[in-house]
């Protein structure tokens, strides 16, 4: 069949990890014991471009309980094989032409709950030192405006408008975006302008380190972890959580799923829909409640 071709190009190519051509040498060398022990008389140059092999390989892995995302991957090294069989004249047709590669779940995005967001803000008590003001600028931030962490580390003080209460974010593809915020998260980005003005902080960045240098994303995780393994008990407490729980509790109070996209900088609409599944559990909750047939 020609494997052992194929793995001298992908050594020879040079560009290619061990790691992967591991991966690529378990899943093809799994695909042809599958078919010496479920084909008869079995003959390479026969069977070789036949997709109901492929097909029967794919139906045992789903049966041998393989995930999804598993089985993707395998159907991924079947077609870097293929594509180099064909490019090399050794088959004349593609038998993966025909084969569609299984769809994965999409998991849900876990978020903080509304009341425990509350007690982040409202209860738990900030050191009112420079680094209090930072920490709490870093989760009001991160909540209010649901920026990610490469986004809050290379944030500017130019790029915070005080008369509007917004700011502008530089995110994936250079593409800038404006985005609202309120006016508690300005009392707290002021006040710590004020302390960092009594350390003499001159940076260009917003959020610097105790010693005025700019941020790392160490830590922002540190500064994150910390207050919310006190107000909630959910396994993520990492600053993505927080970009989960602005989306979910915009859509959760009404906002429209477009201006959503726009505020989190999603290329497509299908990147912010994955939020839309927690809405549908409320909204659920809440026809199951009220209505009187429900």
């Amino acid at each position: 069949m020609h494997i052992d071709t194929f793995f001298k190009y992908l050594k020879f190519e040079k560009r290619y990890s061990q790691n992967t051509i591991r991966a690529y040498s378990d899943d093809l060398n799994q695909f042809v014991q599958f078919i010496q022990n479920n084909t008869e008389n079995f003959i390479n140059n026969q069977i070789i471009d036949n997709h109901v092999i492929i097909r029967s390989w794919l139906i045992f892995l789903f049966k041998s309980n393989h995930s999804a995302t598993t089985i993707r991957r395998k159907i991924s090294s079947l077609r870097k094989y293929y594509k180099f069989l064909m490019q090399n004249n050794f088959i004349n047709k593609n038998p993966l032409d025909k084969i569609i590669s299984p769809k994965t779940n999409k998991n849900i995005p876990n978020f903080i709950k509304t009341e425990e967001i509350q007690n982040l803000f409202e209860i738990i008590e900030f050191k009112n030192n420079l680094q209090g003001a930072r920490d709490r600028a870093i989760l009001e931030i991160l909540y209010n405006t649901g920026i990610r962490l490469s986004e809050l580390i290379n944030l500017k003080n130019t790029d915070i408008y005080f008369s509007s209460n917004t700011i502008k974010v530089v995110g994936k593809r250079n593409k800038e975006r404006i985005i609202p915020y309120s006016e508690s998260l300005n009392e707290s980005i002021t006040k710590y302008i004020i302390k960092k003005e009594e350390n003499s902080f001159s940076s260009d960045f917003f959020i610097l380190t105790n010693k005025g240098q700019k941020s790392y994303p160490k830590l922002i995780y540190r500064v994150v972890t910390k207050y919310l393994s006190r107000i909630t008990t959910s396994e993520n407490k990492n600053p993505h959580i927080l970009r989960h729980t602005y989306a979910t509790h915009l859509l959760n109070n009404g906002a429209d799923l477009n201006a959503v996209k726009e505020l989190l900088g999603h290329a497509n609409l299908s990147a912010t829909q994955i939020y839309t599944h927690n809405t549908f559990k409320k909204i659920n909750k809440i026809y199951k409640l009220a209505h009187p047939r429900a």
